[in-house]
């Protein structure tokens, strides 16, 4: 994901070859400056950068192509079927059922009958 970002960028010390190589070789970082004695040891670093623009097209490309085509067929399309039954089924043995003030509830007396016996 992007979360929306143009660019990601970081910085690697000048000496270390191997955060060098794996942001660059691998992960397709470009080397944007150098900034001078950016470490508090005085040591020079390389600023990186990583533009999204390409990565943001090539999930739009994955995306478009992981959609279905169409509806299920064979087996899997019986299924579907049968499950589509089941469920209108279902629906047509439910039945709406009216509470509460709908039945006179809110007249109801409250009674203790408890004293009387």
């Amino acid at each position: 994901e992007t979360f929306q970002s143009h660019y990601v960028s970081l910085h690697v010390r000048i000496s270390n070859n191997a955060a060098l190589r794996l942001y660059r070789d691998t992960l397709g970082f470009e080397n944007d400056k150098i900034e001078a004695k950016y470490y508090a040891d005085g040591e020079d670093a390389y600023s990186m950068r990583l533009d999204l623009s390409s990565v943001r097209e090539e999930l739009r490309e994955a995306e478009g192509a992981d959609q279905d085509e169409g509806e299920a067929v064979g087996d899997e399309g019986k299924q579907a079927a049968e499950e589509l039954a089941k469920q209108e089924e279902v629906k047509e043995k439910l039945r709406k059922v009216r509470i509460g003030r709908g039945l006179g509830v809110g007249e109801l007396v409250e009674r203790d009958e408890s004293a009387k016996a």
